[in-house]
């Protein structure tokens, strides 16, 4: 009876036990699970922060034309789509959202030149055993928000140009730039000369004027900002600037801008645009003379200009081409800056 009794006592012990191992299993199996739900959130989560950022960057570059801007987000996401690259991501007009002078936005003032664009990106998530729990599925969303303004500083392209020139940057004005014979001459309109290049810079004159193959210590070096004073450069030959800019055995700006991988470049605005890396777009100080000669002679960086140059009218002492604007790739954006210069940079802020 002892062994009888104690059999009976077993069994049902023994289906207790395998209904445990059979709960945890199952427990095991949906935290697996959820272990995978969350992960493929997580995953969702960053591909969208990655095609915002990047889809905010495509868009400030149009800025302030906000039906390009628009296309170029849209157009980012999809592509970024069809490349068949990470997590599949939505975004529509609904998700954009545009700042404009005067406004605040993720704690930076935009002042009268600067805009923003906000571009939220969806990326959605059907869930394995979150339907054991009626939920079906989630959305991760992120946003990316990137702002165009104007540059706080560039490398220096050792010319300058008198700041009240009269300026059309869309490019459709085509300009001559009268050299000057001194600085003083201030109002000479389109009046230009030659500027010292900054104490501490590690290039040569000739070689920054031309823009031919600078080291990176070469462009840091020669960075000036708004608000700087910078000073003539005196005794430069007209066949040395000519030789720089248009006629150099083929390393000249406008020899390496019409050739290679700028071969063909135009500039027709407002629809044909050059790359924006053509050694024919020169990034010029305008400045303001604030008096003395010579290598003496002192000037206030105001503002900056892109300038297109089309070529060198050398019995003229005369540079002709088109002001333009221009995005600066890496340029340093400054949101409150007074007043436009027609180089803009662009960069994440959220």
């Amino acid at each position: 009876m002892r062994e009888h009794s104690t059999l009976r006592r077993r069994t049902p012990r023994s289906g207790i036990a395998g209904a445990w191992v059979a709960v945890a299993f199952f427990a095991l199996a949906g935290v697996a699970s959820l272990v995978i739900d969350v992960g493929s959130l997580v995953v969702a989560a960053q591909r969208c922060q990655d095609v915002a950022d990047s889809a905010a960057l495509a868009a400030a570059r149009r800025l302030p034309y906000v039906t390009p801007a628009s296309q170029a987000a849209l157009g980012t996401v999809s592509t970024n789509n069809s490349d068949a690259i990470g997590w599949p991501v939505t975004a529509s007009n609904s998700d954009l959202a545009f700042y404009y002078p005067g406004d605040t936005v993720d704690g930076v003032f935009l002042g009268p030149w600067a805009h923003a664009v906000t571009v939220q990106v969806h990326g959605h998530v059907d869930y394995t055993f979150g339907r054991l729990l009626g939920i079906d599925g989630a959305d991760a969303q992120r946003h990316g928000t990137a702002v165009r303004a104007p540059v706080k500083g560039i490398p220096l392209c050792p010319m300058w140009i008198a700041h009240n020139t009269p300026i059309d940057y869309t490019g459709q004005t085509p300009v001559n730039l009268l050299m000057a014979d001194g600085p003083h001459y201030a109002d000479i309109p389109g009046s230009f000369g030659f500027l010292l290049s900054p104490a501490g810079c590690t290039c040569d004159w000739f070689k920054l004027l031309q823009g031919y193959n600078l080291t990176w210590q070469d462009i840091e070096t020669s960075f000036v900002q708004t608000g700087d004073t910078v000073y003539a450069k005196t005794g430069v030959t007209v066949g040395n600037w000519v030789k720089a800019l248009v006629n150099d055995a083929g390393t000249s700006r406008y020899e390496q801008g019409t050739s290679g991988d700028w071969a063909g470049d135009q500039y027709i605005p407002p629809n044909v645009l050059p790359q924006n890396d053509n050694p024919r777009i020169m990034l010029i100080p305008l400045v303001r003379y604030l008096g003395d000669s010579g290598t003496n002679a002192a000037f206030r960086i105001e503002s900056f200009a892109a300038f297109w140059l089309d070529g060198v009218n050398q019995g003229k002492k005369e540079i002709y081409g088109r002001f333009m604007y221009f995005d600066l790739p890496g340029g340093e954006p400054n949101p409150p800056q007074l007043k436009t210069n027609g180089i803009f940079a662009t960069r994440l802020i959220g």
